[in-house]
């Protein structure tokens, strides 16, 4: 049913209007800050949204990127399919894990599968430590003046 409801959202996306994609990325572990005990908080690459995350096992600065995981919903063109960002996930330095979620749950994005996202049982996850290397692409639609 949640798929039937998403394709039906993305047609509606597409009729009669222009879509326009904003290039994004999982942020920089010194993006990341710490807001309270184990909340935090990170601009999109935009700067037109936040991400968000809370860390069940630590606090403190975050060390390094782990991996991206993305939930495919529908092919978007060859190599491209469209879903959803689940999560990007960061060591603490101080031991224990963070997830940082994009935006709100549902916003709709697509990445290229040529590059480095690997497809696992039906995901797709990116563990390339390259800067900015699992990009992914915010299907956004754009207003008329």
């Amino acid at each position: 049913m949640k798929v039937k409801k998403l394709l039906m959202c993305v047609s509606f996306l597409v009729s009669g209007q222009a879509l326009a994609n904003v290039t994004e990325y999982c942020p920089s572990p010194a993006d990341i800050k710490e807001l309270a005990i184990g909340v935090y908080k990170a601009p999109t690459a935009s700067g037109d949204g936040e991400w968000y995350g809370v860390s069940q096992t630590g606090r403190g600065p975050v060390g390094e990127f782990e991996l991206a995981i993305f939930a495919p919903r529908i092919a978007a063109e060859i190599s491209a399919v469209a879903g959803e960002i689940l999560r990007c996930g960061y060591m603490l330095q101080n031991g224990g894990e963070l997830d940082m979620r994009y935006k709100r749950e549902g916003t709709v994005v697509s990445i290229d599968t040529n590059g480095p996202w690997e497809e696992w049982f039906g995901q797709y996850y990116c563990d390339s430590k390259e800067v900015r290397a699992c990009a992914f692409k915010e299907v956004v639609r754009t207003t008329k003046r």
